[in-house]
């Protein structure tokens, strides 16, 4: 039980795109970088078009940034990704039994923290930007 990584390779791929933004950046390149097959950066990068995250030019390819990496959020990144996967990060047994005093409650008595757990997950995503992401990354490479 995790948040897939399409958020990671979403992220890895809106940091090449605002970096190198000038060049045609295609999906074929997003892969070689990613270490992922192109299909699922092209798929990756619709969701993120859908989102209204990034413009995307048929044909001759190339993507770009829609709106200012200051204004998109690992949250709304997530979110246009993989919106699901957070339901599923903090799992609960499906069979308890019901004839049991704590089976029969278990669910119920487990759910209040873990809308706690999972608002803390999107706060956390939601407080880290893409251009923070970038500026660290440039940090790193002096």
């Amino acid at each position: 039980m995790k948040i897939s990584t399409k958020c990671s390779l979403a992220l890895h791929s809106l940091i090449i795109i605002a970096l190198f933004g000038s060049k045609k950046i295609t999906s074929d390149i997003i892969a070689q970088s990613t270490g992922c097959n192109p299909v699922i950066i092209r798929n990756l990068m619709g969701r993120l078009k859908k989102a209204g995250i990034l413009n995307i030019q048929r044909g001759t390819g190339g993507a770009s940034l829609r709106i200012d990496p200051k204004d998109i959020t690992i949250w709304a990144v997530y979110n246009a990704v993989d919106p699901k996967s957070l339901s599923g990060f903090i799992g609960v047994h499906p069979n308890p039994s019901n004839t049991c005093p704590v089976g029969s409650k278990i669910h119920a008595l487990l759910s209040v923290p873990h809308q706690k757990m999972e608002e803390a997950v999107r706060q956390v995503m939601s407080e880290y930007t893409l251009a923070e992401l970038i500026q660290e990354f440039q940090q790193m490479n002096g």
